[in-house]
């Protein structure tokens, strides 16, 4: 499905009913936003992974303009502040009143800037492997050190300076780099994984060249007054549990979830309990 929204379209799917039947009345469930890392990639990084949510909640899925399928528009014009924009939009278009945000990676990042701009549009806030300013690089970069092979070590930086100057060169990368994602690598869930998405280079390049340098939402987040949960996994290289860290200790209503096997991405690694600390944390409940 597609929504013109700010000059775009906007590619959403929906999973869940957001109105269910409970005993003699009609009970409307939460809705959950999920934002998808990247820059470059798109929502199917959550699929099938968020759908046992979809038992207990509405999840919209988004795919942030330039990616996935999505509209391509003039990278410039995918600043923070434009894709928190976007997702303010759609959730008007959508009509929902306040919604639970997950950002995952990059789009943590990206819901990191919404909870500070948007901060009436929010129910809970949740942040999985992600950070708060672009001092995550040179943590990466240290862990890294400790881990990394050596030809591993000496392609990392053309990701993250933004200098892959061709799909050649984006499909090498990621068959050198993937397997730092994960703390214990599946190769058929790595190739399934990594085959997904939609990936559009031009703007991995340009975010990570222009945006991201100047990323650091550190200053605005004590001022967030918005219920929210924190998760890092113990072997994330490229955001390590520091980062976690940091924003728990900034977020004054924050709880912190390490998942202590899994790499970048616990909702794959550790699929069960990412699940139940998630969904008891929206319901509110202990987990």
């Amino acid at each position: 499905m597609f929504a013109n929204v700010n000059g775009t379209r906007i590619y959403f799917d929906i999973e869940g009913s957001g109105y269910v039947p409970r005993g003699d009345r009609m009970e409307s469930r939460p809705v959950l936003f999920a934002i998808h890392g990247g820059p470059g990639s798109d929502h199917s990084d959550f699929k099938p992974w968020l759908t046992p949510l979809a038992k207990e909640m509405q999840i919209v899925y988004m795919d942030q303009r330039c990616n996935g399928q999505s509209d391509r528009v003039d990278p410039a014009m995918c600043t923070f502040n434009q894709l928190t924009d976007d997702i303010e939009a759609l959730r008007q278009y959508l009509g929902f009143d306040k919604i639970h945000l997950l950002g995952h990676s990059f789009g943590g990042m990206v819901a990191q800037v919404f909870a500070t701009r948007y901060p009436e549009s929010l129910e809970k806030l949740l942040l999985v492997n992600t950070a708060p300013s672009y001092e995550f690089y040179s943590a990466a970069l240290e862990y890294a050190s400790a881990v990394a092979t050596e030809e591993q070590l000496s392609v990392i930086p053309e990701m993250f300076e933004g200098r892959v100057e061709n799909e050649q060169q984006l499909i090498r990368w990621w068959d050198i780099c993937y397997p730092l994602y994960f703390h214990v690598q599946n190769e058929e869930v790595m190739r399934e994984t990594g085959n997904r998405p939609i990936g559009c280079l031009e703007i991995a390049n340009y975010t990570f060249k222009h945006f991201m340098p100047s990323y650091d939402v550190r200053p605005k987040l004590p001022a967030l007054q918005v219920p929210t949960l924190i998760v890092a996994g113990r072997y994330d290289w490229i955001t390590p549990v520091s980062q976690a860290e940091e924003m728990h200790r900034l977020i004054p209503q924050s709880e912190l979830a390490v998942f202590e096997y899994s790499g970048h991405m616990p909702f794959i690694e550790e699929h069960p309990g990412f699940i139940r600390t998630l969904s008891c944390f929206i319901a509110g409940e202990v987990s």
